[in-house]
């Protein structure tokens, strides 16, 4: 019986886990807007200014 049970979590478990860590990938390396591009460019920019 309970071999059965973890057979089933091994089966259904595993492509579940598979699709939440790749919808998680997708979502975590979207691509910036324009907007977006340019804060960070500034900041940048900043950062180097105050180290010299």
């Amino acid at each position: 019986m309970f071999g059965d049970i973890m057979w089933l979590v091994v089966v259904a478990g595993g492509p579940l886990l598979l699709i939440v860590l790749l919808a998680y990938a997708v979502i975590a390396r979207r691509r910036r807007g324009p907007a977006e591009r340019r804060e960070s460019d500034r900041a940048t920019d900043r950062l180097y200014q105050d180290k010299r």
